[in-house]
């Protein structure tokens, strides 16, 4: 009976052992916390990938973020955040692959993300706006090969919006971006 209390004693001594070591390396494993991104220049860029013939092989459409002397993608959980006077530069881009001929690059808005918080966004470029709520959204932005667009961004209530686009290049089936992750404070 003495022996074996001492050896469940070890098991057990063993096992919360291990699960304290499971449990700091789970807290130092954790991701950073998200970021309210105010200021600063991102894209919604469209990258283009095309053959040597010229035709589109790949489309990917992502946030990138410029900065710092550093360009690279919105880190997961950041949000572009606005205030009514003030707010990140956030535009739309095409990056097209050194083999591409004449691209007409479409971005059409879909509806918020149901986990959206937010009424209506609304951008506004020098050729065209779009806006779009849970319920409907309209307009769309057409750019060349290399065009961008800067964009002025307005929010009918304080909140979040999930903004994804449907991207289209010459007309081909749409590309589903990668959600916008916008935030309107005032």
């Amino acid at each position: 009976m003495t022996i074996e209390r001492k050896t469940g004693h070890r098991i057990a001594t063993a096992l919360v052992a291990m699960g304290a070591t499971v449990g700091m390396a789970g807290a130092l494993a954790a991701p950073a916390a998200a970021a309210d991104r105010t200021a600063g220049r991102f894209d919604l860029v469209a990258e283009v990938e095309c053959d040597v013939f010229g035709q589109v092989t790949d489309v990917e459409v992502r946030v990138h973020s410029h900065g710092d002397g550093e360009d690279g993608e919105l880190p997961e959980g950041d949000w572009l955040t606005f205030t009514a006077t003030s707010g990140p530069s956030m535009d739309v881009a095409v990056e097209p692959g050194t083999s591409c001929g004449p691209l007409d690059v479409e971005f059409m808005p879909m509806t918020l993300d149901p986990s959206s918080t937010g009424g209506t966004v609304t951008a506004t470029g020098a050729t065209r706006s779009f806006s779009s709520s849970k319920v409907g959204a309209s307009g769309s932005l057409i750019l060349d090969g290399d065009g961008r667009e800067a964009l002025d961004w307005s929010f009918t209530s304080v909140g979040t919006y999930l903004l994804a686009f449907e991207v289209s290049v010459n007309g081909d089936l749409p590309v589903v971006s990668e959600a916008l992750p916008l935030k309107n404070l005032s």
